[in-house]
């Protein structure tokens, strides 16, 4: 019994010891490898909440395919009349083996309009308002890890999850937000809370993801809401109907004559 004791507490040990030595980058580069779906398919409610204190209602639907080198993604709104059909089309690629990453590709249309325009990966357009929301066109895409340096701050919890608290700061340093903290769960390195702080170091925004759900093995966050705190806006965006590895996605929903010619349903 003493030496199971003894073997027990050995493990417990390095278990907290190999824990500790996790470093700000070895925790985002797992929470970016964690495994998901080839194919994604949803509809979701996008409530965009005004300093006044009204309410906005949007609904879009949301298709993502993974090609191994790229992972092309849409979104299309359906109500209400005045944005139904508007779309963004996006490309993100993967980091080569030498952790090069190719800009996103990203085009937004609309149908008022009738015209498509590309929106730059980076820069003061990357970080405009996604469609009057507190998103930015940079969050809904991915954010590269060679774009910033890392330190782990320590663990807290969100929600009564166990979370490692890791400090963001872009080497650029030009952003508007160009350091954000995030909390990335211990046991599953899925994000649940994100910080965002403007360039005089101020609190701006604050991202919360809950009402987590298990879908094929894939731990999906329903609910995503950005808040404005120098603002008093938000925008919540509530996932629904989530399929995964649910048959295939033809191709050709993922371009830019599908966004104009209203294909994508």
């Amino acid at each position: 019994m003493k030496k199971l004791i003894t073997t027990l507490s050995t493990l417990l040990l390095a278990g907290s010891l190999f824990a500790q030595s996790l470093t700000g980058y070895d925790i985002m580069k797992k929470a970016d490898e964690v495994p998901e779906p080839k194919t994604s398919s949803s509809t979701a409610t996008l409530t965009i909440h005004s300093k006044k204190g009204s309410d906005r209602v949007r609904e879009v639907i949301m298709k993502s395919k993974d090609y191994g080198d790229v992972e092309k993604s849409v979104i299309v709104f359906t109500t209400p009349k005045d944005v139904a059909g508007t779309g963004y089309l996006m490309f993100n690629y993967e980091e080569d083996a030498k952790g090069n990453k190719k800009d996103a590709d990203n085009w937004l249309y609309l149908p008022a309009m009738k015209k498509t325009r590309r929106i730059a990966s980076s820069g003061s357009e990357s970080e405009g308002s996604f469609m009057g929301t507190d998103f930015t066109y940079q969050d809904m895409g991915e954010r590269s890890l060679n774009d910033y340096d890392y330190k782990l701050l320590g663990e807290e919890k969100v929600d009564g999850v166990d979370c490692y608290k890791v400090e963001c700061k872009s080497k650029k340093g030009t952003e508007k937000d160009p350091r954000y903290i995030t909390y990335i769960g211990k046991k599953d390195y899925i994000m649940r809370k994100c910080e965002f702080y403007d360039r005089q170091n101020q609190l701006h925004r604050v991202l919360t993801c809950t009402d987590f759900t298990t879908i094929k093995g894939y731990t999906t966050a329903q609910k995503m809401k950005m808040e404005n705190v120098q603002t008093g806006t938000w925008s919540l965006i509530e996932t629904k109907n989530i399929k995964y590895n649910d048959g295939d996605i033809d191709d050709s929903l993922f371009t830019v004559a599908a966004l104009e010619k209203g294909r994508i349903k």
